[in-house]
């Protein structure tokens, strides 16, 4: 019995057929019977026959493999279920397609990315952009978008800006306006632009037009997908499993397009949109679980200041870090003045990438101790409206302490103008002038 012939004779019992069922009208009963004994090699119409009467398709006759196996390894490569050792081998094997390699070693760097090793994680980034061929530019959005996570991630937003411009070219001349792709590098590019003082709005602007569900829209599609490839639909399973994968770079990016968000709430807010920047904060806090929820938070606070709820806003600052006191009691440590120390503080900033993880979100790296300056920063402003300036002032100068230890950042001088208006306001202009003085001294220290 040939192997077509039992393949064939496999399907049709197990579907419940008899050879008549499955001949008719082309072939006879005997012709069936004679295939399925290994006397006769079905012709090409024959096979395309067999194959329409047992719902498969061609290829699982004539090679015993079924046509959606191939996808499941795509799936598998989506989900990130299989143990290191399967990317591992898959991203060396000289044998697989280099877009699966290159899928691998996305896997791969990433989790190196989820165990706070961005230096280890550029060389399977690196990897996998160099194995998508141009042809194909918009395949390589994951290892780009990984690069520039990277690269920001080791305090180096202007080369990871010089990547996404890049490859945001590079999809417009090869023509492939690919809307994952386009949101990602938005996304990314936004923040970036944060980090360098730009302005930031039209990127985010751009990514959010293209923003969907994310990860909740993952599992559905996946599931779709195998449904689809064992039922031999490929066609639908690929473009089940093409949303798919657009959804898993959205769920990864999560805390940038969080942080996207967040840039055009603020944007809104400045212009006195209030009911914009509410509806763009909320959707920051629900894209994200983790530190972007909590930045969110803190602009949340701000607008509900804006909108006269100062209960809600004190609220929403707790709940983003509960360590500080709203009476502002005791938060600079005496002798230390306007910068000294770490008030308030979780300890050196510096130190988040020596051996904490790093917040991925926002707006000048924003680390543990950069949200808790803006939570200063907004505790003063409700104690202004409060009219309790002490507390303001002690507010604002536990945030400038924060800056002055976490690098350049324009709030530091913001912050050192607000410091200075206040202590006018509350007439020591002695004082004021000292603050103005010691901000512009701590602007030009940081400014590389």
């Amino acid at each position: 019995m040939s192997g077509v012939g039992e393949r064939i004779q496999a399907l049709r019992t197990g579907k419940g057929l008899t050879q008549r069922d499955l001949a008719e009208p082309n072939y006879t009963a005997a012709y069936v019977s004679s295939v399925e004994n290994g006397h006769r090699v079905p012709s090409s119409d024959a096979l395309a026959h067999f194959a329409a009467r047992l719902h498969v398709d061609v290829t699982q006759l004539t090679t015993g493999r079924h046509p959606g196996d191939a996808l499941s390894i795509e799936i598998d490569l989506l989900e990130e279920v299989q143990p290191q050792l399967w990317y591992e081998q898959l991203a060396t094997d000289p044998t697989a397609l280099d877009t699966r390699r290159a899928a691998a070693e996305v896997v791969l760097g990433r989790r190196r990315l989820a165990a706070g090793a961005p230096d280890d994680a550029v060389g399977h980034f690196e990897r996998a952009r160099r194995l998508v061929p141009p042809t194909l530019a918009h395949l390589r959005t994951p290892a780009v978008a990984g690069l520039a996570l990277c690269a920001r991630l080791q305090g180096d937003p202007g080369y990871a800006a010089y990547l996404l411009t890049g490859f945001r070219d590079e999809l417009h001349r090869a023509g492939l306006p690919d809307p994952a792709s386009v949101l990602a590098v938005h996304a990314l590019l936004a923040l970036c632009q944060h980090d360098l003082g730009e302005d930031a709005a039209p990127a985010a602007s751009t990514a959010l037009a293209l923003a969907g569900p994310g990860a909740a829209a993952v599992s559905a599609f996946v599931a779709t997908a195998r449904t689809l490839a064992a039922s031999s639909h490929l066609p639908e399973a690929r473009a089940a499993l093409a949303a798919a994968g657009a959804a898993v770079l959205e769920s990864w990016l999560a805390d940038e397009i969080a942080g996207a968000f967040r840039i055009r709430a603020r944007a809104r807010l400045a212009a006195g949109d209030l009911a914009g920047a509410l509806a763009d904060l909320t959707a920051a806090r629900q894209r994200s679980t983790g530190p972007a929820a909590l930045d969110a938070l803190v602009d949340l606070a701000e607008v509900h200041r804006a909108l006269g709820d100062p209960t809600t806003a004190r609220a929403l600052l707790s709940a983003a870090d509960p360590a500080i006191a709203p009476d502002a009691d005791a938060l600079i440590t005496p002798g230390t003045g306007a910068h000294g120390g770490t008030a308030g503080g979780d300890g050196d900033a510096d130190s988040d990438l020596e051996g904490n993880r790093r917040d991925r979100t926002g707006g000048g790296g924003s680390t543990a101790e950069v949200r808790r300056a803006r939570a200063h920063r907004v505790h003063a402003l409700l104690s202004q409206d409060a009219g309790d300036l002490e507390a303001a002032e002690r507010h604002l100068r536990a945030a400038i302490a924060i800056h002055h230890g976490t690098g350049p950042r324009r709030e530091l001088a913001q912050l050192s103008l607000d410091l200075a208006d206040l202590l006018t306001a509350m007439r020591r202009p002695d004082d004021a002038l000292a603050v103005l003085a010691d901000g512009l001294t701590a602007v030009d220290t940081h400014a590389g």
